[in-house]
């Protein structure tokens, strides 16, 4: 059996501040009611002018604008909010999550089944930091197999092109930790694993993972049986 596991990478491969960047990046624009909430079910996961327009829309910023001034506002609001993100990177704000490279490698040496291991980020941000990490002498980007990080402009395309470059596997699983993602991977058919968040069950997520340390890569086989 050929397993392709598609995998996010903010908050899940590496904890990155892009809700912290948008939290600032709306201060700067008068919105002083971001919370976490609202980023986790509205922003979360989704690529940068998709998050930007959800966080104008939705504190009516964009009212009564005609379509060209509504889209220099989306794409000058993305751009303030890209510059802070790679601020705080550049300050060294992000962990990688080590458990999870160590989950990978432990698929590697199964003799029955093959992983086949897909970086797919919405963020275009994703690719460029995955080749600037190292990680015990690699860089971060070396773990997987493919990367189709920024693909498109959705979520759902960026899955949807993973799941194509994987054209010989038997069974696709998605690992998010954003409705998004999660919504994403069910509307393709893939198996949708959450990260972390028990709410996730909710949006259709087959199982959460707490921790990849706890995680037996046969329960990912016996999902795909």
């Amino acid at each position: 059996m050929i397993i392709a596991m598609l995998w996010d990478f903010d908050g899940v491969v590496v904890l990155t501040p892009h809700e912290e960047a948008w939290r600032l990046a709306a201060a700067k624009y008068g919105i002083d009611n971001f919370t976490s909430e609202f980023y986790y079910k509205f922003v979360a996961g989704r690529p940068r002018f998709e998050g930007a327009r959800a966080i104008l829309e939705h504190f009516g910023l964009l009212d009564k604008l005609d379509d060209i001034s509504r889209d220099r506002l989306i794409e000058s609001f993305a751009e303030e909010k890209n510059r802070i993100f790679n601020e705080l990177i550049s300050r060294g704000l992000f962990s990688v999550n080590h458990e999870a490279l160590e989950f990978i490698a432990r698929t590697r040496i199964l003799t029955t089944t093959k992983f086949v291991h897909v970086l797919a980020s919405a963020s275009k941000n994703a690719a460029r930091l995955s080749r600037s990490i190292k990680v015990g002498g690699r860089m971060l980007y070396e773990f997987f197999d493919i990367d189709v990080s920024g693909s498109s402009t959705s979520k759902k395309g960026v899955f949807a092109t993973g799941r194509d470059a994987v054209e010989s596997a038997d069974c696709f699983i998605a690992i998010d930790d954003a409705p998004s993602g999660i919504e994403a991977a069910r509307e393709l058919g893939l198996i949708p694993i959450g990260f972390q968040n028990k709410d996730l069950v909710g949006y259709g997520a087959r199982l959460v993972i707490e921790r990849f340390r706890d995680l037996d890569p046969g329960v990912l086989i016996n999902l795909c049986r």
